[in-house]
């Protein structure tokens, strides 16, 4: 996917140029006007990177994930997308991974369990899932306090 390129941050966030119909209306500042939504959850799990032809030793994190989508409409009930309903998606996504060692589960057979691979991961997990209306802007992993991930 390509990467956005940032035109302009500001304290809501950050606004990018896309090559999608995802681009909202400009206010007159100039900045987009989508609305985003964002859910955290967070697992325990193990992994053990290979880096550079060394094995670490194993070892667990408390990760948290966060995933944020937009969109230029609400639906009926005045909602973007239900809070409720992504975070499930985002938790069955990553069920798999609780309490086990990541490089233990199918989908990471013979891939190293960084951070950035497990937001890759997630990414392309949930957005199919999601209503053609709404775009997935981004999965940040965080392994420890100040580590992360993110994928866009």
């Amino acid at each position: 996917q390509a990467r956005r390129q940032c035109i302009k941050p500001d304290t809501a966030g950050y606004f990018y140029k896309t090559p999608n119909a995802a681009r909202g209306k400009r206010h007159s500042t100039g900045k987009r006007q989508l609305y985003r939504i964002t859910v955290t959850t967070s697992f325990r799990a193990a992994h053990q990177l290979e880096l550079s032809g060394k094995i670490e030793p194993q070892h667990s994190h408390d990760w948290q994930v966060k995933a944020a989508a937009c969109g230029k409409k609400l639906d009926d009930n005045g909602l973007l997308f239900d809070f409720n309903q992504l975070k499930k998606i985002l938790d069955d996504t990553i069920g798999q991974f609780k309490d086990r060692k990541i490089e233990d589960c199918p989908c990471f057979k013979g891939i190293n369990a960084s951070a950035e691979n497990v937001a890759k991961y997630i990414y392309k997990s949930i957005k199919p899932l999601l209503p053609k209306r709404i775009e997935l802007l981004f999965v940040e992993v965080t392994e420890t306090p100040g580590c992360k991930a993110r994928y866009e």
